[in-house]
């Protein structure tokens, strides 16, 4: 079997599905899923992340009994961004893999993003609707929704990327090592917070490639997480490009160390990691108010203050170089 054992050696691919509500399709999500990549010839492992449900979606996903097959669960539900971070911690791959557990996108396509990432030597592969081999079928306002938002991201970002959100990604281990400790969003727009840091760092060989979304296309997307979306994407802006937050990690641990195993270990870092958080952006703020009142200060004595007169002595001084001799080379000379 191609999966390896938690305990053996580390895998090629780790595979992070986030699921919400998923608990009457999960585990024939995670059969399909478990074939296709058997069929890949790496050895893998799937990490499942059970994002708060109270339906039976964690009992479900575990009768997929494997020693490749891990699946972590908590109670309270924090948001797909949060679920993917908390898996990715776990994850022991040097290719790491975004899926989504609804199973709207066919598993088999991991292959194909494999061998694009090898093939070109990609920080990060994509998958992409507007992809001219995408194969996508979902409701006309869904695409205008899309294409608007997508149309945004171009102008505040300037990503070479042109669909930020299909739940279909692969990292190479080392991008999300230098990322993740400078993300803070946790739900809808974590996609675009972890391509848009990626960039900022120069990790900006991405490759988009085809996807073939089902005619299921289930999703939790509705008026308020449309506000939360816009609302979190402006914060990216603002961070990027006003605080400067992402120049530097805000996590004292790196990403390997991150594990908490255990509820209790996860809230002492989520509240570690706010504490970090809240003390850089005040610090941020505090910096940036500071630099734009000496620069208003600056403008206010241009506006306000007559111009610099020259001082009698310069002008002295001017007349008397006028001869093309310097009073103190005169000096000089007559000594």
């Amino acid at each position: 079997m191609p999966g390896a054992s938690p305990v053996s050696v580390a895998p090629t691919l780790s595979i992070i599905v986030p699921t919400y509500r998923g608990g009457s399709r999960i585990y024939a999500n995670l059969l399909e899923l478990d074939r296709a990549l058997s069929l890949i010839g790496e050895t893998y492992e799937i990490i499942v992340v059970s994002d708060g449900n109270a339906d039976n979606t964690h009992d479900e996903a575990r009768r997929l009994d494997e020693p490749h097959v891990r699946v972590f669960h908590y109670a309270r539900n924090m948001g797909k961004g949060f679920a993917l971070r908390y898996g990715i911690v776990r994850s022991r791959g040097d290719i790491i893999t975004f899926i989504d557990g609804d199973g709207d996108i066919n598993p088999a396509q991991i292959a194909a993003y494999l061998h694009a990432m090898r093939g070109s030597g990609a920080d990060v592969v994509v998958g992409s609707k507007r992809h001219r081999d995408s194969q996508v079928i979902y409701p006309p306002l869904r695409r205008l929704y899309s294409a608007a938002y997508q149309a945004l991201l171009q102008m505040l970002f300037h990503l070479n990327v042109r669909d930020t959100q299909v739940g279909l990604k692969l990292f190479r281990r080392e991008v999300l090592t230098a990322v993740l400790p400078r993300i803070v969003v946790k739900r809808y727009a974590f996609d675009l917070e972890l391509l848009v840091v990626a960039h900022y760092l120069g990790f900006t060989h991405v490759v988009e490639a085809p996807v073939r979304i089902g005619h299921r296309f289930t999703s939790t997307i509705n008026r308020r997480a449309i506000m939360s979306i816009l609302w979190e994407t402006a914060a990216i802006f603002y961070r990027k490009n006003v605080l400067h937050y992402y120049d530097y990690s805000h996590v004292p641990a790196p990403l390997d160390a991150l594990t908490a195993s255990t509820e209790a270990e996860l809230a002492a870092v989520v509240s570690e990691e706010e504490t970090y958080i809240m003390r850089n952006v005040a610090l941020w703020v505090l910096r940036g108010s500071a630099r734009m009142l000496r620069t208003c200060y600056a403008r206010v004595c241009e506006l306000l203050l007559p111009p610099r007169e020259t001082r009698p002595s310069e002008a002295i001084e001017v007349k008397l170089d006028r001869g093309g001799e310097s009073m103190e080379d005169r000096w000089r000379a007559s000594m």
